[in-house]
């Protein structure tokens, strides 16, 4: 097959490309200042020239933060964007793969959110411009593939997207890193994310699926296990409470995804947080990166 990426250069588009290219003929989309994808006519012209079979559509705003004080911007990154990939898809009639996030849920109940639950009230921009995204997908194109996920961690994306390579560059210049340690969620590898693309992509079993690791991590103490994990001092990062860090956007005391689906449809059991961290760990020293 071959697939187009947008975010190739990001932390979940980056290892797609990586993984899926065993198999299939790789499209990364250019960079933004060789093609914007809020333009919708060079969008169109770029998949018309290319004709993918899949698009995996992983570009966008995924910071809280900068939704918040911006939404215009964050509903043209997050929203606009995909009804450009969206009618893309359509024209060519291409299997989209969406990236979506657990923020479309609102984070008020204990028990974990599974893909027969109806996504609604999210707590900030960032999780309403992914629901509306999700929409524009359900609704037009029906050979697609909505990806809920948590934080994602893995090998790929560089400074600029990799939280666990921010976090021990900061460690190794003296920066501590503040993390909260009173907001428990999900979390999941995007190396787990796109081996299961791999096994999905064969299927026509098109639908909303969730992913998550299985377990439960604060974002303080993920974070402090990754230092740990590769000898340096946990301490570098402070654990602080949502309150006590005060980010422009709301953040979910509590938040967890479930799969009911994966292991049923297409046999995929992802691996614990805990096994998915030493396998990030043991990519990014084969890497040359830590």
């Amino acid at each position: 097959m071959k697939i187009a990426v947008t975010g190739a250069r990001g932390l979940l588009g980056e290892e797609c490309v990586r993984t899926l290219g065993k198999e299939h003929e790789m499209l990364p989309l250019p960079a933004r200042d060789k093609l914007d994808l809020v333009d919708f006519h060079a969008t169109r012209d770029w998949f018309l020239a290319n004709k993918p079979d899949v698009i995996i559509h992983t570009a966008a705003n995924r910071d809280p933060d900068s939704c918040e004080k911006d939404p215009d911007l964050a509903w043209t990154s997050n929203t606009l964007v995909a009804w450009n990939v969206v009618n893309a898809a359509r024209e060519l009639n291409a299997v989209l793969v969406h990236a979506s996030s657990d923020s479309v849920f609102p984070g008020d109940r204990d028990l974990p959110y599974h893909e027969f639950d109806e996504a609604r009230d999210p707590i900030n921009v960032y999780g309403r411009t992914k629901l509306a995204s999700e929409k524009l997908v359900q609704q037009y194109i029906p050979k697609h593939f909505n990806l809920r996920m948590p934080v994602l961690f893995g090998r790929t994306g560089g400074l600029t997207s990799n939280n666990l390579l921010k976090l021990r560059m900061a460690a190794l210049s003296g920066q501590k890193t503040a993390a909260a340690g009173d907001a428990c969620s999900s979390a999941c590898s995007v190396r787990d994310i796109a081996r299961s693309l791999a096994v999905m992509l064969k299927t026509p079993f098109y639908g909303t699926y969730h992913f998550a690791n299985s377990g439960k991590c604060t974002r303080a103490s993920y974070l402090q296990s990754f230092l740990k994990a590769i000898g340096m001092d946990p301490d570098w990062v402070t654990v602080s409470t949502i309150a006590e860090i005060n980010r422009p956007a709301k953040r979910c005391r509590n938040i967890f995804l479930q799969s009911r689906l994966l292991q049923p449809v297409f046999g995929i059991t992802l691996q614990s947080i805990d096994e998915a961290l030493s396998e990030t760990i043991a990519d990014l020293k084969v890497d040359g990166l830590i």
